[in-house]
């Protein structure tokens, strides 16, 4: 399956349309390469007006009024690949640190002291590149402009979620890869290398783990130093799923014991399920987005009234999913939860107040309980907002897991 060259250029010419209306001249992007997984936030750019990966590096997209994108590319090897693949033609192989001097070099000519140029992805731009274009073009105002992709992005089309619905597949098959593995023998990072190849195998770019296994699952783990443990009767195991499947996340996360569990592993994955559960009633067409949280929040509040307070280790409620981990504007309705405790509940009544659920969103919900030497509970899903209410897009049982 794949996404055609129509869906790009009209993107693309939404895109240039609106930063016309802003008074831009142009837009230089800047994305980072799938390499970086969860870690980026540009990542998404390329890979939305014209499905490039940098993969370990980087790439810089221009995009003028009237004129063929220009893409700029770390090297002769990928220059080759795109020029199979892009409808335009401009592919330059430029060394990284030398982007800032191209994209002068290209700007230059044809803008005029006074004009805008609109930058997205400077979050992640490296200093030096942004400094050559200050420096190069000068009088041109440069102005940040992730808002303008980011604005559409924030619902996705049929196309883009039957490749969400596939990366969901995948994340079902590394869930079945753990029962299969989990009292294997192998230790913890053999078994994460087990997950990460069912990912592989099934075409995703980009695979990762956490998976925490002991008495009490205390936090993400992620490689080889705190993952060297085999599994063994009446250990809790955490794991959490990171795939990129042509440029498209899925995430999910499950809670189980190796063994029945005890009643305190029971009650905290009790709780977490019922909190994810409050938020997914909550994830209904024109209601507000920050209502979802606040539903996962008062069930915690119910069984642990002042759990922000101590000190306990936390992951965000949810977050909106999409061509990055965590998509922009709608994952910011979700607070950081090692501030929540510290605000008062009118500053959380007014977070994304503005912000209502529309079909086509999309979301990974996963509420979490870190209960120090006792118990932890996580469960994530990926929840596709519909007309009618929602849809969990991943089919692994929502369920503590007797492995």
């Amino acid at each position: 399956m794949t996404i055609p060259n129509s869906v790009f250029k009209k993107r693309i010419k939404q895109t240039i349309e609106q930063s016309q209306e802003e008074k831009l001249s142009g837009l230089v992007v800047y994305s980072t390469g799938s390499s970086l997984g969860f870690s980026s936030r540009t990542h998404g750019y390329c890979r939305f007006l014209c499905d490039w990966d940098a993969r370990t590096q980087a790439a810089v997209l221009i995009l003028l009024p009237k004129r063929d994108p220009v893409l700029l590319v770390p090297g002769r090897s990928p220059q080759l690949f795109a020029k199979e693949t892009m409808w335009f033609d401009d592919i330059r192989a430029i060394p990284q640190d030398e982007f800032g001097g191209e994209i002068v070099a290209t700007l230059k000519p044809i803008l005029l002291v006074g004009e805008k140029i609109g930058f997205i992805g400077r979050s992640e731009t490296p200093a030096p590149l942004y400094d050559a274009l200050r420096r190069g073009l000068e009088g041109v105002e440069l102005v940040e402009a992730n808002h303008i992709v980011d604005k559409l992005r924030i619902v996705k089309d049929s196309l883009a979620i039957d490749f969400h619905r596939r990366s969901a597949e995948v994340c079902d098959a590394m869930f079945e890869t753990l029962k299969r593995e989990i009292r294997s023998g192998k230790m913890v990072y053999q078994i994460q290398a087990d997950l990460e190849y069912t990912a592989k195998y099934a075409g995703c770019e980009y695979a990762s783990t956490f998976m925490s296994v002991g008495s009490v699952a205390d936090r993400p783990r992620y490689g080889k130093k705190e993952c060297s443990q085999i599994p063994k009767e009446g250990d809790q195991v955490l794991l959490s799923l990171f795939v990129l499947k042509d440029g498209h996340w899925g995430h999910a996360i499950r809670t189980g014991t190796i063994g029945e569990p005890s009643r305190a592993q029971q009650k905290a994955f009790e709780i977490a399920l019922e909190m994810q559960d409050a938020a997914l009633d909550q994830l209904t067409p024109e209601n507000y987005l920050a209502e979802v949280w606040k539903a996962s929040e008062k069930v915690l509040n119910k069984y642990y009234p002042n759990a922000r307070d101590l000190g306990w280790y936390w992951l965000k409620i949810g977050h909106s999913l999409g061509l990055d981990y965590s998509d922009p504007i709608l994952s910011a309705v979700f607070p950081n939860p090692y501030t929540m405790g510290r605000k008062s509940n009118a500053q959380n009544a007014q977070d994304g107040s503005s912000i209502r659920i529309l079909p086509g969103m999309l979301f990974e919900l996963h509420p979490n309980i870190f209960i120090p030497d006792e118990a932890t509970a996580a469960i994530g899903d990926m929840v596709l907002a519909t007309e009618t209410g929602h849809e969990i897009m991943d089919r692994f049982p929502r369920e503590l897991l007797i492995l």
